[in-house]
């Protein structure tokens, strides 16, 4: 078997549309076409329904992509240790991130890591709402520092390292802006930033940036945003309203938009990993990173999230 195939594959059940697939791959719609038709000869079922207007994953294909991406992405990450140990050069490691990431744990992390794993070659890569939880399952990154809850099946996270006090952002002179503390029940006077719907699943989208107060009241929709920034930016036009965390104040801090307390439960944050990713090393990052976050008080107490939690199968 051709591992081209395989690639198309991946490339097309990502973007669902031969013109994109193949421009992500840098070949015509014709060799991404045969490869799949290839591919889909050789295992023995169709891997997409296709019509004039969509292409959809068959079910055929939901189970191929479940089983092949992880064993493939496990290839890929194992020739680049091979290739590095060759050569003499650090093992590549990745984690994502979004706003302030591990804020003040950052520091003893990335030096206690350098001591703990000398062989690996430690980077960051910022993240934003869309590719928060994709690019895990993409294969973009090893790790990924994500506020809980799960926003994607196929997904494991570690344990909660970081639980946060969330605030709401207001432009500056909104009657809310004088508050110490809100009611979520006054979110219905306001419009909430809304994220691409595709980028998490319906449970942490209502989570993050919810359509109905506590009680059930509607909360209207503000603009769409993909970046905490652009969020920020809404909020200082009026356009709409957001909810980040305390420590991401400190980050994000604009003229015109006051920060205000509100009476919701605190935001976790733990390390995310693929369900199907066993790499050793990856437990080794997760109890080291929940080390220092005990030593710094940052940790919840052993019955508050400690432990893995598995969102599914892709």
């Amino acid at each position: 078997m051709n591992l081209r195939w395989l690639d198309c594959f991946f490339a097309l059940a990502k973007e669902l549309h031969f013109g994109r697939a193949a421009a992500t791959l840098f070949i015509g719609q014709s060799t991404l076409s045969e490869s799949i038709r290839n591919l889909e000869d050789h295992l023995g079922g169709r891997l997409f329904d296709r019509s004039s207007r969509r292409v959809e994953l068959s079910d055929f294909g939901r189970r191929a992509l479940e089983s092949l991406q992880p064993v493939c992405l496990e290839l890929v990450s194992t020739v680049d240790r091979c290739r590095a140990m060759n050569s003499g050069e650090k093992v590549p490691f990745t984690i994502g991130f979004l706003g302030g990431g591990l804020y003040e744990l950052h520091q003893p992390f990335v030096r206690e890591f350098a001591e703990e794993f000398p062989e690996v070659a430690l980077s960051f890569t910022e993240l934003n709402y869309r590719t928060h939880f994709s690019a895990l399952a993409d294969g973009d990154v090893d790790l990924a520092i994500c506020r809980l809850p799960l926003g994607a099946s196929g997904l494991t996270s570690g344990p909660v390292v970081l639980r946060d006090q969330r605030v709401l952002c207001v432009q500056s002179g909104h009657p809310l802006a004088e508050r110490t503390l809100v009611d979520p029940e006054e979110l219905a006077e306001l419009k909430m930033c809304r994220i691409p719907p595709e980028s998490t699943d319906v449970g942490w989208q209502d989570y993050h940036f919810p359509r109905t107060t506590p009680s059930g009241t509607p909360i209207a929709s503000g603009p769409t945003i993909t970046t905490i920034r652009e969020g920020i930016a809404a909020v200082s036009a009026g356009e709409g309203s957001l909810m980040i965390t305390k420590r991401a104040v400190d980050y994000y801090g604009t003229p015109n938009v006051d920060f205000v307390a509100i009476d919701l439960p605190s935001m976790p944050s733990a390390l995310v990993r693929r369900t199907n990713d066993h790499r050793p090393i990856l437990a080794k990052v997760d109890a080291l990173l929940y080390k220092i976050a005990q030593r710094f008080g940052t940790a919840p107490v052993p019955d508050v999230g400690v432990g893995y939690e598995s969102a599914g199968a892709v």
